[in-house]
């Protein structure tokens, strides 16, 4: 991970989560590998409900909990784990039919992603939708190996054998696009 500066020149967090649907009519949000908490503590402002952050690095945890504690934000739980194992499953299980909104940010290039995708859908109340950005295939100053890096076709085609359908794509200049998916009928 880069230095927290340097991360958030690539973003406009607000702005990206607007576009893909995140506001007041979201409840509960799950942020899967939240980091700095660079989308995690602005959705906290933006949603009616709980912000759920998850991160594997015992560090970005303590750095998400610290600029909780300084915007005195309530509505933010922070769990360590790998959303994808048993401990993380049971610290969410409460959550679980819960969750309006998922976002999967810059991680879909897992080694396994129609699993994280069927676990995060999991979560999801009926309605639910997951927001999902990615680095393009193309030169950028950040971002996995071109030969990781999920074209949207893919992130969709992982969707639907996830039980997900894509509901919107959208460009999220200079850098990235977004996708919204919506659990299937």
């Amino acid at each position: 991970m880069p230095t927290e500066e340097w991360w958030t020149t690539y973003f406009d967090p607000r702005g990206i989560l607007a576009a893909l649907g995140v506001d007041d009519t979201v409840g509960d949000l799950l942020d899967v590998g939240c980091g700095y908490g660079t989308f995690l503590i602005p959705a906290a402002t933006m949603i009616s409900g709980t912000a759920i952050g998850v991160d594997i690095d015992p560090e970005m945890i303590a750095a998400c909990r610290r600029k909780i504690a300084e915007r005195q934000l309530a509505n933010v739980v922070l769990l360590t784990g790998d959303v994808a194992s048993p401990e993380a499953a049971q610290a969410l299980a409460p959550y679980r039919g819960r969750i309006d909104y998922v976002t999967l940010f810059n991680i879909l290039h897992a080694e396994e992603p129609v699993t994280l995708l069927r676990r995060v859908a999991a979560l999801l109340t009926p309605s639910g939708r997951v927001g999902v950005i990615h680095w393009k295939r193309e030169d950028t100053p950040r971002g996995p190996s071109m030969e990781i890096r999920p074209t949207p076709e893919q992130i969709a085609g992982w969707a639907a054998a996830a039980g997900l359908a894509q509901e919107a794509y959208t460009e999220l200049p200079p850098y990235h696009f977004g996708l919204v998916l919506r659990r299937s009928a």
